[in-house]
């Protein structure tokens, strides 16, 4: 009976339907795409064996961070501290094949953070390398660039392309890297770094590395020292994608509620007869609710199905696009997509709870009279 409520009336069902899916789309797609670019700036750093995040307290993007470069040797002197490699980050554009956001990263060539990228044609960066960089492999295939080939980072400054890399992180695939002197030359920032990675002795220590925080932060009253994920989670550019996407999301949810409301409060009042009819047989209150509540919950379900499904496209859509090729990874966690059909059944309940409720109380006499 539920189902056959809902085919008998296709249009209206359908514009609830969509209205749910664009809803649940929302959902799942600005939330995955957050969460799917916080996770690629973790792996970022966890697929180096990074630890500890260096950077001045107070920033919060790593490309506002200032800190003196001859840091890292006080730090590296700290016991625990395995390895201490600076960094430097700036964003560059290549507007003639529709890039506008490309970092490019400057660090220390022959450290663990230059190991963990994986040539696939040509070689990674050495420390005798002059005006040299290493790309990303989706970046090459979009600029259309082979190993030999020069570059010009900024206009009028070229670098020969050494080695085209493939990494585990999307971000990573989308970038330049160079050496951390040539990056500060053409920032005009020498003896500056952004920030640094620490390498502990043992990441599973959380005593250790709360001791080494605390050291490092104790150098100057500007520091501030973070495990990963921690420093991830504080980003300005994370916080306000999340913020964003979830806000977004839940407007849609609102309308897609009240969709669901208008939608069936109208099936409930085309359908008064068949209502007294089923009360008028022994139907009881709360037999009629749960019909109601059941077709609402079915409704919202198919129309999170489509929803889902328009989302995973979407998304993948995206990361074929140049202008964010590189940025956002083209995968939505399963806990994401269980989000939205949590949400398509709340939406379900709530949205059917005011018409059940009105239909259980109708009057058996009163409604074969309609």
């Amino acid at each position: 009976m539920t189902l056959r409520n809902i085919v008998q009336r296709p249009l209206r069902s359908g514009l609830t339907l969509v209205a749910v899916a664009l809803a649940v789309c929302a959902v799942v797609s600005l939330v995955g795409i957050a969460n799917g670019f916080k996770d690629s700036f973790l792996d970022y750093y966890q697929g180096a064996g990074v630890d500890l995040i260096v950077v001045r307290s107070g920033s919060a993007r790593s490309s506002t961070s200032t800190l003196d470069e001859s840091l890292g040797d006080r730090i590296a002197m700290l016991d625990g501290v395995a390895d201490v490699i600076p960094g430097l980050s700036d964003i560059v554009s290549f507007t003639e094949v529709g890039l506008y956001v490309v970092p490019v990263s400057g660090l220390k060539p022959e450290t663990q953070v230059i190991e963990a990228m994986e040539p696939v044609a040509g070689r990674r960066l050495l420390q005798s390398d002059k005006r040299a960089v290493m790309v990303g492999i989706t970046l090459a295939e979009t600029l259309g660039k082979k190993v030999g080939e020069t570059l010009d980072i900024v206009e009028g400054e070229g670098y020969k392309i050494v080695g085209i890399y493939e990494s585990f992180n999307v971000i990573q695939n989308g970038s330049l890297v160079v050496s951390i002197g040539e990056l500060q030359r053409l920032m005009g920032r020498e003896g500056e770094v952004s920030g640094f990675s620490i390498v502990t002795t043992d990441a599973t220590d959380e005593a250790l590395l709360e001791r080494i925080s605390a050291d490092i932060e104790a150098m100057q009253p500007d520091l501030k020292a973070r495990p990963t994920r921690e420093h991830i989670e504080s980003l300005s550019e994370i916080r306000l994608a999340v913020a964003m996407a979830w806000l977004t999301s839940m407007l849609a949810t609102i309308i897609g509620s009240i969709g669901v409301l208008n939608t069936m409060f109208m099936s409930i009042q085309e359908r008064t007869r068949e209502i007294g009819v089923l009360r008028a047989i022994g139907w009881t209150r709360k037999r009629i609710i749960s019909m109601v509540l059941l077709e609402s919950i079915l409704l919202c379900l198919l129309g999170a199905i489509l929803g889902i499904t328009v989302a995973l496209f979407l998304v993948s859509m995206l990361t074929h696009m140049p202008a964010v090729n590189g940025l956002i990874a083209g995968k939505i966690r399963t806990g994401v997509v269980m989000q939205g059909l949590l949400i398509a059944i709340v939406v379900g309940f709530l949205g059917g709870l005011l018409p059940a409720l009105a239909a259980s109380k109708m009057s058996p006499a009163e409604a074969l009279r309609h």
